[in-house]
């Protein structure tokens, strides 16, 4: 369980550095702020990342407890079923670690997106601590948990999609490419599968003026008000986004996976020449004490 905490954090952290750029981009499109080209335009205007990365530090603060509850769930889970080797364990295994670990996402997704989505005027700060803090003063703790009932339905089921598709396209050897390729074409199907959720969610979370009431409400008049093009907007940068974000998470956790075993077979090794040289000492001075004797 270390180890998956640790390997989890890790490739968190490679994802989120990967892909936050087209997240924030993402997260502008399904608002409604224009089409990718027109918010590109925007976001990278001046030649920096500055805007792109705005809001990256409440779901970095959040990844190693985010982490801890999706690789605690998922391994746990999974032993604990009869078959879990199988892939419908998998599944399982991914649908609890999903529901449960949305209690943790949701606040750190809203003040992400509240953040991607800030303009001067509104007064939300740039840092995480400090815009969950503000979001709390203007509206109290239900506000940092906006959103979270559709968080819920849309991690559940995309987790379970998620490690059960990686599961499946890495099983036997592993090299670096099969990893990469596997954890990004297993993001791509959670995502692109679930996209109209997450459409609705990051339009519920980045609303700071009430104009929806609850998820359906959001679905309904978003759909009559945009049509229903509005439910894949943005779909291309999640796709990119997706791949090289969950194809760099995955790599990062086999690499620090691999390298950990590596150290514990240098132990053994350490440990091995130790206890032999410690016997062959035992040996010499015992021959020693012998030819005393004699």
């Amino acid at each position: 369980m270390a180890l998956d905490f640790i390997a989890g954090c890790i490739g968190g952290c490679a994802g989120i550095i990967a892909g936050h750029p087209l997240d924030t981009l993402k997260v502008h499109v399904q608002s409604g702020r224009g089409s990718a080209l027109e918010c590109a335009k925007v976001l990278f205007k001046g030649g920096t990342l500055s805007s792109a990365y705005r809001g990256v530090g409440a779901p970095l603060g959040g990844v190693a407890g985010i982490n801890a509850i999706v690789f605690g769930t998922y391994g746990n889970t999974k032993r604990m079923l009869p078959n879990p080797d199988s892939l419908m364990s998998y599944a399982i295994a991914g649908g609890a670690a999903g529901t449960l670990q949305s209690f943790a996402c949701a606040p750190v997704e809203l003040v992400k997106t509240r953040q991607q989505l800030a303009t001067p005027g509104q007064g939300m700060p740039k840092g995480a601590w400090a815009g969950a803090r503000h979001i709390i003063r203007t509206g109290g703790y239900r506000a940092l948990f906006r959103g979270l009932s559709i968080t819920i339905g849309r991690d559940s089921l995309s987790f379970a999609i998620y490690f059960t598709s990686y599961e499946a396209m890495t099983r036997g050897h592993q090299s670096a490419m099969k990893v990469f390729t596997a954890g990004g074409l297993a993001g791509v199907l959670s995502w692109v599968i679930l996209y109209p959720v997450d459409v609705v969610k990051s339009r519920i979370q980045g609303d700071v003026v009430g104009r929806y009431t609850g998820a359906w409400d959001c679905f309904v008049k978003s759909v009559r008000a945009d049509g229903w093009r509005c439910m894949g907007r943005g779909i291309g940068a999640v796709t990119v986004r997706a791949f090289i974000s969950n194809g760099a998470c995955f790599t990062a956790v086999a690499w620090t996976e691999r390298a950990w075993q590596r150290i514990l077979s240098g132990e053994s090794s350490t440990k091995s020449l130790v206890q032999a040289a410690t016997r062959n000492e035992a040996v010499r001075c015992d021959t020693t004490e012998y030819q005393y004797d004699i």
